[in-house]
């Protein structure tokens, strides 16, 4: 159902799919980008906006009637190269205005890396078809209900030689962030309250225009400091000298109680922050003004990280606070909400339910459905009528029937480590002795979630092939101390963990132990080499993506770029120390280690990749192919790191596909 027709429609709710019979869905209906993103409702709660196109060079805009009366608005991307700007974001501001988000490509001159993404913002005005560009140093700090021409927003501004607050600081010129009444229809700016060069927040009072607290953030002093407002005055209400941590080889970072507060609590209890407690799990705390005291919340389920807060527009008040766990979970302090959730999720009770926009009357909301029987699925509930219905899906293309399940599976690594990670299996046969693929995350300081993946595990499942995603250890979401457990463990206990898997799966029956492929990107194209070299007796093949292939040169390349200090430091402390430690790291260095392998090898690579450069695949392969060992490089042009094209998508799903149908098939049908 095309996005045009199912937002006219609002077709009812249906569990009953697209009746397409039991056939492998192409892989055309994976690779396109999803057919909807970004999808909210308008404060009147007439109208939807959403990002839409199968291709960079089709996405734009659509903002589209309820009721399907009158036609609807196209705005366009900008995207016929990756260096074009690529639309990735739409919101409301208003009923008139709506804020459209690119992120561009510029040239960063001084550095061999010559190339930065940074995100330009659009007010686009629905009712003249004209729009104007927010400052790149402005962020909008909340939308006025009662004022739909205006949004208040904060913005760094340097200061003139001589001005008394540049005099004041004792320099030539300063910067504060300072906030302004921003005029919509007039592109015009009115100072409301001046910040200093410190502050780096503000808390804003019931009528979201006015500030009742300022957060500074002194690094020369070593403090957090913060202010409260009445009216003009203002006084300290909470001063915390913070220490410095030092990581990597140059490295520091601060280590304090206090950090960027997010806003009020709906029920008055205070400001909520989040932080880490204990250096370990980041949770909730909340901050008090009047006493300068703060308390844990403890919202998040033990075990996991925090994910964030849910800040509702029309109030400014935090309402919510959600989480990644095995699943989304989230806890609600509007009773409204909480009764909304527990609704949907009876509906829905295999998939992960996100309410992710509302209306100004909270008469209707936009429904996010992910896992069990969607593709990631959107739904407008009503509370007038209760009705929910459907509105789209992010890949049409792809049948309910062949979406493939998703579980989480608990196992334990060899030094006892529980894991757990995430097994898509195919829903046309048997869970006993299916040919497996292994498919580690990027980051590796990341992690997968629960739901549909349309590149690493729906197609190959729809295939045959068992899927599992593991989350091991260094991963995100289980705490700083989790992710302290994979520094210095490249190709070994985090190595270990993937080893362990493969392992845990083919005891369980699962798994064919004899049909076993890895394939990554990123981090997982590092692990997916690692598997390749260091542990071969496992895998019947090996697919790499954008992968690490030599740390040494690796980390050679990343000093050299722009910025790259701060990033050196963390790959120093995630890694180790090539400079110091070069035996220890050729000894994790795939390239050095492929004379004890004779599996066949696929590497794929973006050519204008900035994060890993093609250069670490290029010299991987001619080592191999020098070895006379079985080796295959695809790079793919016009791409960097990410895959931003479907015809790239394409490209690299059909080459993983060939590869694994020669060299690891699955069952015939």
């Amino acid at each position: 159902m095309s996005v045009l027709r199912a937002m006219a429609a609002c077709v009812a709710l249906s569990l009953g799919g697209i009746a397409q019979g039991q056939g492998v869905v192409p892989l055309e209906a994976y690779a396109r980008l999803p057919d909807v993103s970004s999808l909210q409702i308008s404060p009147d709660g007439e109208r939807l906006a959403m990002i839409t196109g199968a291709e960079r060079d089709e996405i734009y805009v659509l903002v589209s009637r309820l009721d399907g009366q009158g036609d609807a608005l196209a705005v366009p991307g900008f995207s016929d190269n990756i260096d074009d700007e690529l639309l990735f974001g739409v919101a409301w501001l208003s009923d008139r205005y709506i804020q459209i988000t690119y992120r561009t490509r510029i040239t960063v001159p001084g550095g061999s890396l010559n190339d930065a993404d940074i995100a330009r913002r659009i007010v686009y005005d629905l009712n003249e078809g004209d729009y104007v560009e927010l400052p790149i140093n402005a962020t909008i700090e909340s939308l006025l209900p009662d004022d739909p021409e205006h949004v208040l927003i904060s913005a760094a501004v340097v200061q003139r030689a001589g001005s008394s607050f540049a005099a004041g600081r004792g320099h030539g010129i300063a910067q504060s962030v300072n906030l302004y009444l921003y005029d919509l229809n007039r592109n015009d700016y009115d100072l409301q309250v001046r910040g200093t060069a410190d502050t780096v927040n503000w808390v804003l009072g019931d009528d979201m225009r006015t500030p009742v607290l300022r957060q500074d953030y002194d690094a020369d002093g070593s403090r957090w400091r913060i202010f409260a407002y009445e009216g003009r005055n203002r006084s300290l209400v909470y001063n915390e000298g913070f220490v410095l941590e030092r990581f990597g080889r140059t490295g520091q970072r601060a280590i304090s109680q206090m950090s960027f507060l997010v806003g009020q609590d709906h029920l008055d209890r205070g400001v909520w922050f989040s932080q880490l407690e204990n250096r370990d799990f980041d949770r909730a705390f909340l901050f008090n003004p009047a006493t300068g005291q703060v308390e844990a919340g403890n919202l998040a389920p033990s075990g996991f990280d925090l994910g964030g807060f849910i800040t509702d527009w029309r109030t400014g008040k935090v309402i919510g606070a959600g989480w990644l766990a095995e699943r989304r979970g989230r806890v609600w302090f509007d009773p409204q909400f909480e009764a909304l959730q527990a609704q949907l999720q009876q509906i829905f009770p295999d998939s992960d339910v996100v309410i992710n926009s509302w209306d100004r009357a909270g008469a209707r909301f936009i429904v996010n459905v992910l896992g069990g029987l969607a593709s990631t699925d959107y739904y407008l509930f009503d509370s007038a009528t209760n009705e929910l219905s459907f509105l789209a899906t992010e890949y049409p293309e792809v049948p309910q029937e062949r979406i493939h399940s998703v579980q989480v599976v608990d196992y334990t690594a060899r030094d006892g480590l529980a894991l757990w990670g995430y097994l898509t299996l195919p829903n046309d046969r048997g869970a006993q002795d299916l040919p497996l693929i292994i498919a580690p995350h990027g980051g590796p300081q990341s992690r997968d979630t629960y739901g549909f993946d349309p590149i690493f595990a729906q197609p190959f499942a729809d295939m045959g092939y068992a899927v599992f995603q593991p989350h091991f250890r260094g991963s995100d979401g289980t705490g700083l101390g989790f992710v302290r457990r994979g520094h210095g463990e490249w190709g070994r206990a985090m190595q270990n963990d993937i080893s362990d898997a493969v392992l845990a799966l083919s005891e369980a029956g699962v798994a064919d132990a004899d049909r076993v492929c890895i394939w990554g990107w990123s981090y997982g194209g590092y692990a997916a080499l690692a598997g390749y070299a260091l542990t071969p007796e496992l895998y019947r093949c090996a697919i790499a993506g954008a992968p690490v292939s030599d740390i040494t040169t690796m980390m050679s390349w990343q000093a050299d770029q722009q910025g790259g200090v701060g990033a050196v430091n963390y790959w120093t402390e995630y890694i180790g120390d090539w400079r110091t430690q070069r035996a220890q790291m050729q000894a994790i260095s795939p390239l050095r280690q492929i004379e004890n392998t004779d599996i066949p090898l696929l590497l794929i690579h973006g050519e204008e990749d900035n994060i890993v450069p093609v250069e670490q695949s290029e010299i991987m392969f001619e080592a191999v192919r020098a070895a006379g060992k079985p080796v295959e490089y695809v790079p793919i042009a016009g791409d960097g790191h990410n895959l931003l094209f479907r015809s790239t998508r394409l490209q690299t799903l059909q080459t993983a596909t060939q590869f694994l149908m020669e060299h690891n098939p699955p069952d015939p049908r």
